[in-house]
């Protein structure tokens, strides 16, 4: 198990217990209850947040080295969110916080420097995620998108170009070639502009010579119609390694981009 790409058993004789970070973490919709009718399926919907169990078999040289461990222990828990990363998902991490530390005494109690610590992590966002974020480039040709199981909201970088890319759109399309939507953007991307978009936020911030444009000029003033793509694992055949797609168009230029997201399981 690794904290913050630290390993644990650098402190610790071995990790007894891991538990909690295998379980899929699935969607849950509210229950509406209908006067004198069955309850139906609400409009909103949950992830409960994921918890771990930790236990550690600590094995110091002394009493005092013993403090020495628990004092270096509580200085990697103490870090905010946490990076978790286990032995068994490599470059699969979850982000946790530390919420509860105990200690056991095994028998000889205090003359005996070996305890065991409890530890208890809670990740509000239970899903695992790439450590290092997949970054593909885009043009006018599908792009394969590889996913894990859970639906992504990536962040996507349009560019301009000479001769101008004029009204860019982005296109999404499922594994069998179906198109599942479109971004139509309005306006005229020159050389050293972009336009870059996130896709999780629902924003659109546009760069002209490298200088963020405000006001009328923001890029949310070109949105004209469709959805922020989202990149959904029911899109993929994955069975197969086939996965759903991206490409740009225009109405003149040649688009071209990248497209950067973290896969999540």
């Amino acid at each position: 198990m690794l904290i913050n790409r630290q390993p644990l058993t650098d402190l610790v004789y071995q990790i007894l217990v891991l538990d909690g970070h295998l379980a899929p973490s699935l969607p849950k919709s509210s229950t509406v209850t209908l006067a004198q009718a069955g309850g139906v399926h609400g409009s909103v919907v949950t992830v409960d947040p994921r918890r771990i169990t930790v236990g550690l078999d600590v094995r110091p040289s002394s009493l005092a080295n013993r403090q020495a461990v628990m004092d270096s222990l509580k200085r990697r828990l103490l870090r905010g969110l946490l990076e978790i990363e286990t032995d068994d998902l490599p470059g699969r991490v979850l982000r946790a916080t530390c919420d509860s530390v105990t200690v056991e005494f095994y028998t000889g109690a205090y003359a005996n420097p070996v305890i065991y610590v409890g530890l208890s992590f809670v990740a509000p966002d239970p899903s695992r995620m790439d450590r290092e974020p997949l970054v593909y480039g885009l043009s006018t040709a599908r792009t394969a998108c590889p996913l894990g199981t859970d639906t992504v909201a990536p962040r996507v970088w349009l560019y301009g170009a000479s001769p101008s890319v004029v009204n860019p759109v982005i296109v999404q399309r499922d594994h069998t070639g179906a198109e599942v939507l479109r971004l139509t953007l309005t306006g005229t991307l020159a050389t050293n502009d972009a336009l870059v978009i996130d896709c999780a936020a629902q924003t659109l911030d546009r760069f002209v010579a490298g200088v963020l444009q405000t006001g009328t000029a923001a890029g949310l003033g070109w949105l004209t119609s469709g959805r922020f793509p989202l990149l959904d694992p029911s899109d993929a055949n994955a069975d197969a390694a086939v996965w759903p797609t991206l490409e740009l168009t225009s109405t003149s230029g040649t688009p071209t981009g990248l497209v950067a997201y973290h896969r999540r399981w």
